[in-house]
């Protein structure tokens, strides 16, 4: 069943019980079914006669007896009465709305009353106004309530044609009537369980009076807290959505627009979320299958807006399962063929990011209007025009300009990723260049330790040769503090050095060292780190030919070819163990080479054909 007609077996079955039937009856009265808003007079009931005999004044004046006695907390009187002057007399002296007089103000004061006129035959009938047909042309005509902007406007004015045909009795029961008509602002006009006084359109003879359900009708309207006890009222016998949505339809409109628009926000967000960043092998699957999750996503949120909203249709669980299965995966390939056709043929690198920012947003809402075009067309809904593609339209403006949005995120973090990406390269420079320069500061103090050694040890010995290896050594330093700063040096000016190096050792080692140096003319210019040369010529004589008691034998061979620079130490020393080579020279090396060329540089060592160490340096 749908709401609809749960609600209509409710209200039937509370029509007929004697407990609830008085509220079912001031809810079909006092209420349309949209808003909270209902008419009862502010002010006191203030009666103002116009052309009334004695018999007219004295049957109102039963009359107000008769409303006292109903709303005892009411204040009724004759308008002279009450305020001491006409009403005709106040508008005259110029009193304002906000003005108070006995505690009224003169608004409501205005507002509250009836204005009574006497004629003696009134064949003129307006249709806005209501009617108590008397018949043989008598009639009480009163001014029919406006509502304007959820405001119940009334004009309080009665037209009396009550002809002496009828006894005192009939006359007040007709008038009192009319006058109880004044009190209520009756928002419907379905006769229900008989005629009764508030019947919205025109009373017609004698059948018509005052009901115990009327009376309950204007005491509950007329309690201070009656929109309360009413509310109670609907909450406890009516499911909890309808009761909401006759009170406030607009306001549950609302309700509903604004809690599907949250489930849709978070959803999008987590779906963004989950296929940020994954790509798929196939480049129509990246649009297909977050296409097909936001399809489903919506056709449950649209569910959620017709269970609130909508209480004339149901779903069943079958058909929304069927729906799921054929239509959505159907929409969604409709959907995310158009997207990925549209981006592939217009969206280009060399367009400038607003341009592909537009295009975007523009072909999403395409690709997700395109399914409802279709159905509009062959579904036969030409009757409806536009109505049919507004509640939609709007969300998938939504859509469109959130993927807009997301497309801008992602070119703004990839921006930043590049713009991080460049400062940590810049640091890593730095860094390198820092660590570079540790490691060339390392090598002077090590080759001065050993320098010093071999003065040392030839002091007593040979006065000669301890002068000229301390001018050798001289000479190394000399060559270092003049390229202080620098990280480069020439083939030639590295080979120079380690000219003067090997003099150094001579001297210690005497006539029994024996070096060879080979170097290309072509690679003499080349630039390599300073003091890439000297730690390896170190190595070769302390871990080398130090280890051998007769001729020893060292030889550096630098040649240039087409991709760089290719260097070979070799000497006659022991040979290198298995596993890695390690040492202070060679680790120094080895990082001037990564920090000077990455990736593009490389050392090895051989035993056989001959033991050598080779480094190759990719220029290119």
């Amino acid at each position: 069943k749908t709401l609809h007609q749960q609600v209509e077996e409710i209200r039937i079955s509370n029509s007929k019980n004697p407990e609830t039937a008085n509220w079912e009856y001031v809810k079909d009265r006092v209420f349309d079914g949209e808003t909270s808003v209902f008419r009862k007079l502010e002010g006191p009931i203030l009666i103002e006669l116009m052309d009334a005999s004695k018999t007219d004044s004295l049957l109102v004046s039963e009359i107000i007896l008769d409303i006292r006695e109903i709303l005892p907390h009411k204040e009724v009187h004759f308008f002279n009465d009450f305020i001491g002057m006409s009403f005709s007399e106040m508008v005259i002296k110029g009193f304002k709305a906000n003005d108070s007089i006995r505690n009224f103000t003169f608004e409501k004061i205005a507002d509250s009353r009836i204005h009574i006129r006497f004629e003696p035959s009134n064949l003129y009938r307006n249709s806005n106004n209501d009617f108590i047909q008397l018949g043989q042309g008598y009639s009480i005509q009163s001014h029919s309530a406006k509502r304007i902007n959820d405001k119940i406007i009334r004009q309080p004015f009665m037209t009396v044609s009550i002809g002496d045909v009828y006894s005192y009795d009939e006359k007040k029961k007709y008038l009192t009537a009319g006058l109880l008509r004044q009190l209520v602002f009756l928002q419907n006009d379905s006769d229900v369980d008989g005629r009764s006084v508030f019947w919205k359109k025109e009373i017609t003879g004698l059948d018509h009076f005052i009901l115990d359900r009327d009376i309950f009708l204007l005491k509950k309207l007329y309690s201070d807290n009656f929109l309360t006890q009413f509310e109670d009222y609907l909450y406890a016998h009516y499911p909890w959505r309808y009761a909401y949505s006759f009170l406030h339809k607009k306001k549950m409109e609302l309700l509903a627009l604004d809690l599907v628009s949250l489930l849709g926000i978070i959803v999008f967000l987590l779906l963004f979320s989950l296929f940020q960043g994954e790509k798929f092998k196939t480049p129509f699957l990246n649009y297909y299958v977050p296409v097909v999750l936001i399809w489903a996503h919506l056709v449950n949120l649209k569910s959620i807006y017709t269970y609130l909203t909508d209480f004339t249709t149901v779903t069943s669980w079958g058909s929304s399962v069927l729906f799921m299965l054929i239509a959505v995966p159907l929409f969604a390939l409709v959907t995310s063929f158009i997207m990925w056709g549209l981006d592939k043929a217009f969206i280009r690198e060399q367009l400038r990011f607003s341009s592909q920012l537009a295009l975007k947003v523009v072909f999403t809402l395409i690709a997700f209007l395109t399914p409802l075009i279709l159905i509009f067309f062959f579904d036969n809904h030409e009757n409806e025009g536009i109505d049919f593609f507004l509640p939609e339209f709007f969300l998938f403006v939504a859509l469109a300009i959130g993927r807009g949005i997301f497309f801008y995120l992602n070119h703004f973090s990839d921006s930043l990723v590049k713009q991080k990406d460049v400062e940590l390269s810049h640091l890593k420079e730095i860094n390198a260049q820092a660590e570079l320069k540790l490691l060339q500061s390392h090598i002077n103090p090590h080759f001065l330790y050993n320098a010093l050694n071999s003065i040392a040890g030839l002091a007593h010995d040979d006065a000669d040769k301890t002068e000229k290896m301390a001018l050798s050594l001289s000479d190394l330093f000399r060559y270092s503090i003049n390229k202080k700063g620098e990280k480069m040096s020439t083939v030639s000016e590295e080979v120079t050095l380690v000219e003067n190096y090997l003099e150094i050792e001579k001297i210690r080692f005497g006539e029994r060292l024996e070096f060879t140096l080979t170097i290309d003319e072509d690679a003499k210019e080349e630039k390599i780190p300073m003091f890439m040369l000297q730690p390896l010529i170190e190595n070769a004589i302390k871990h080398g030919v130090s280890k051998i008691g007769g001729e020893a034998k060292i030889s550096l061979d630098i040649k240039k070819d087409e991709k760089g620079l290719l260097i070979t130490v070799g000497d006659n020393g022991p040979a290198f163990p298995q596993g890695l080579v390690s040492g202070h020279g060679l680790q120094t090396v080895y990082d001037l080479l990564r920090l000077s060329y990455g990736d593009k540089a490389s050392l090895s060592w051989e035993n056989e054909p001959e033991k050598q160490i080779v480094i190759s340096i990719n220029n290119k």
